[in-house]
């Protein structure tokens, strides 16, 4: 007790005994109770830190993977926008041709059906050479290649 501020002034008033000194708060035992107090609140400390320590390297880690997947997600839409552009223009340049495939055929004296249908009625005979065979055919398709000449692809 004679490093302790109280004591040591209340000694050198004369208030206190001997006695009186070890029956105050500040017994020994009170101090060696809050001596292990402190050391176990400071392992708790400890611990804390070194928790927080994990957890702020953790968040640092997806923080990163957050910034990568923002990047690769940057990345894809402007590949997509490239990739719609080009549709684009594949699309006009294929309605183009559609038009120009229907101005050349217009002469041409061709079966009632859409479209679609008589295109995939061109391409079954092209690929079919057995529609050669057929003289009605053969003179359809020899009109066709002469009409759709002209078409630049």
């Amino acid at each position: 007790l004679s490093g302790c501020p109280r004591a040591t002034f209340a000694g050198k008033k004369g208030k206190l005994s001997g006695d009186e000194i070890l029956n105050t708060k500040f017994k020994t035992s009170d101090v060696l109770e809050n001596d292990e107090e402190i050391k176990q609140l400071n392992k708790e400390i400890s611990e804390l830190n070194e928790s927080n320590s994990e957890m702020e390297a953790a968040m640092v880690k997806l923080q990163s993977q957050i910034s990568s997947m923002e990047k690769n997600l940057k990345n894809i839409e402007e590949e997509n926008k490239i990739i719609e552009e080009q549709n684009e223009a594949l699309f006009l340049e294929l309605s183009g041709l559609s038009q120009a495939l229907i101005q050349s055929l217009a002469n041409i004296r061709l079966p009632h059906m859409n479209f679609d249908a008589y295109v995939n009625t061109l391409t079954d005979m092209y690929t079919n050479q057995e529609c050669y065979q057929n003289p009605e055919n053969k003179d359809l398709l020899e009109s066709i290649k002469q009409a759709v000449k002209g078409i630049q692809v």
